[in-house]
């Protein structure tokens, strides 16, 4: 198996790990409606793509048992944590109108998920150039369930602005 579909395939794996927190969060502070639904949704798709990312490391055979990956993991997850943080309950204590932590929290999740396209895109690549035709479908499939979770929420947008006093 080629390492460099293994260690994309984790870091893909790792960031969609990181995403659960800050989901959370925005869930946490979104009003009842079309947007806290799409959050919803996108915690759900998102917890459904760590099983299945996670299925498929397994099928490789990867192992995260080495000191570097358990460190490359530990700062991964770090990382992400100090992101989620930025947008959980705290952020509720500034003094800023509700409907545009909503907004920003709305753009925060459409860059996430741009970058996510970005990661299934590049690893459909990588499994591509290695003859991985499984994780090349997997990488596919995801990818397209993102962009399409990136659209609803662009789709969001102006509803979302309507709000803002």
């Amino acid at each position: 198996m080629n390492a460099r579909v293994l260690r994309r395939l984790h870091e893909v794996y790792e960031r969609e790990r990181a995403l659960v927190p800050e989901i959370q969060a925005q869930l946490a502070a979104a009003p009842p409606g079309g947007y806290r639904d799409q959050l919803q949704e996108h915690l759900d798709e998102t917890r459904a793509h760590i099983r299945t990312l996670a299925h498929r490391l397994d099928e490789l055979g990867y192992r995260s048992g080495s000191l570097l990956t358990g460190l490359v993991s530990l700062v991964q997850g770090t990382v992400a944590q100090a992101n989620a943080r930025r947008l959980t309950p705290l952020d509720l204590l500034r003094p800023r109108d509700p409907a545009e932590r909503i907004l920003q929290r709305a753009r925060h999740a459409a860059a996430a998920h741009a970058a996510n396209i970005a990661d299934y895109r590049a690893l459909d690549r990588i499994a591509q150039t290695a003859g991985d035709t499984t994780t090349q479908a997997l990488a596919a499939r995801l990818g397209a369930q993102e962009q399409h979770r990136f659209d609803a929420i662009i789709a969001e947008i102006p509803t979302l602005t309507d709000a803002l006093p």
